[in-house]
């Protein structure tokens, strides 16, 4: 019974990971996971692999650099949440 709870909240945080857009706070119609690149290919200097979960609106997603744009504020918003 246990497991059960621990699993559905560990869902409900990851959800609520992309349940917003990134950019603009309004709901997210699209979810992303972006990985970053020396990671995935094993040259990360500390061994970890950096994924990102986030969500995107449909007019956010539109924005030529949207990709971009959302990983720099991912990356920002982890910052304030590891230190």
């Amino acid at each position: 019974m246990i497991y059960t709870n621990v699993r559905f909240r560990a869902i409900k945080e990851i959800s609520g990971m992309y349940s917003a857009c990134i950019l603009c706070e309004r709901t997210a119609t699209i979810a992303a996971v972006s990985l970053d690149r020396e990671s995935w290919l094993r040259e990360s200097k500390t061994g970890k692999i950096r994924m990102m979960i986030y969500g995107l609106c449909t007019a956010c997603a539109d924005i030529p650099n949207a990709i971009e744009r959302a990983d720099a504020a991912a990356i920002t918003e982890s910052d304030k949440t590891v230190h």
